[in-house]
């Protein structure tokens, strides 16, 4: 369940263990294998549009593994420094460092905890208890040594870069490209239906990365480290069910300079359709009964929530789809709606 975190050495510290206990638990992974309930408001309405004569293919993705990405609320958060230390220490455990410079052992416990969404590797191979800081600089202390911390680090960039270079093949708008990934998640992982609070301490984004399974958020966090990789923002969201029950984890995206949620780990039960992409703060309140007043966004109480609010239903035309398919050389997205059967096409710009 989440906490709000406070600018205290204790809080800080105990943030680190608190944010693995925002799992979704045995009352989440009930919900996300529910069906899928109706809008909370509106209708879908869309119409067949006119086919074009065939185009060519987009540019090609290249895609490149990126070592510096975080998300932009962190930054926002805790300043422009806090970017420049969590980078040397992103280059540090990437190169197996023993160093880098960090301002306090604070920060560095800060580093860890946002690294389940925005450097996955990190809480995997870094060991916490034995790494510390001391006059400017972190000396740092590893889950593994020589030859083995340098498989974990090739094969944690190898498998990213796997994931992404299979799910996004063209170079097209980045709502294509999260639509894209979000699908790749949820097509490669399982919900882990045995993970307790007791295995809180040894999970993260890592696993779901490296072992295609997790809960709410190692799946979240997964997901948002894709899109950061491609150059889409996108920050960790979370809420607690108006029941008290259960805590969740998902996605808050910028798409086009809005903010929508998306929600990849409801999506693993569903992982050809679209129910839970692009949602407005209504219809992901109303998928888990999360009331929106209660989101907490980047893991903190210091954001304004109006930052974030999230009001656009662009993509509501495809909240019923339980599956799609895209026509790249048409600049087309086929879906087909749950229930009736019936088939609609819409402009990928669109």
């Amino acid at each position: 369940m989440h906490k709000h975190r406070k600018n205290t050495a204790l809080i800080l510290l105990a943030a680190v263990i608190l944010i693995l206990f925002t799992g979704c638990g045995e009352n989440a992974a009930a919900e996300a294998g529910t069906e899928i309930p109706a809008e909370a408001d509106g209708s879908v309405s869309a119409g067949w549009a006119e086919l074009p004569d065939e185009e060519s293919l987009p540019e090609e993705f290249r895609y490149t593994f990126r070592p510096h990405v975080l998300s932009g609320g962190y930054a926002e958060i805790y300043g422009e420094s806090f970017r420049e230390e969590y980078f040397a220490f992103c280059d540090a455990v990437l190169s197996g460092s023993s160093s880098f410079p960090c301002s306090s052992g604070e920060r560095f416990f800060l580093f860890l905890s946002v690294s389940n969404y925005c450097f996955p590797l990190a809480g995997a191979v870094v060991d916490r208890d034995r790494s510390t800081v001391a006059q400017g600089v972190c000396t740092l202390a590893y889950l593994y040594e020589g030859s083995e911390l340098e498989e974990k680090i090739s094969s944690f960039r190898e498998k990213v870069t796997e994931v992404i270079s299979a799910a996004v093949p063209y170079d097209e708008p980045d709502p294509v490209k999260a639509m894209e990934l979000y699908t790749a998640v949820a097509r490669k992982d399982t919900y882990d239906y045995e993970t307790t609070l007791d295995d809180s301490l040894s999970i993260g984004s890592y696993r779901a990365v490296m072992e295609d399974t997790g809960i709410c958020q190692e799946i979240a966090g997964e997901y948002i480290y894709y899109l950061l990789q491609v150059g889409i923002e996108a920050i960790p969201c979370s809420g607690l069910s108006a029941d008290k029950s259960m805590a969740h984890d998902w996605a808050l995206v910028e798409l086009d300079g809005k903010w929508y949620h998306i929600d990849p780990t409801f999506a693993v039960n569903y992982p050809d359709a679209l129910f839970f992409f692009g949602l407005d703060d209504v219809q992901r309140a109303y998928y888990g009964d999360l009331p929106a007043d209660g989101f907490t966004y980047a893991d903190s109480d210091l954001p304004d929530p109006s930052r974030y609010a999230a009001g656009d239903r662009r993509f509501e035309k495809y909240w019923l789809a339980e599956s799609y398919t895209i026509d790249h050389a048409r600049g087309k997205i086929s879906v087909t709606i749950r229930e009736t059967g019936e088939e609609m096409e819409y402009d990928i710009a669109g």
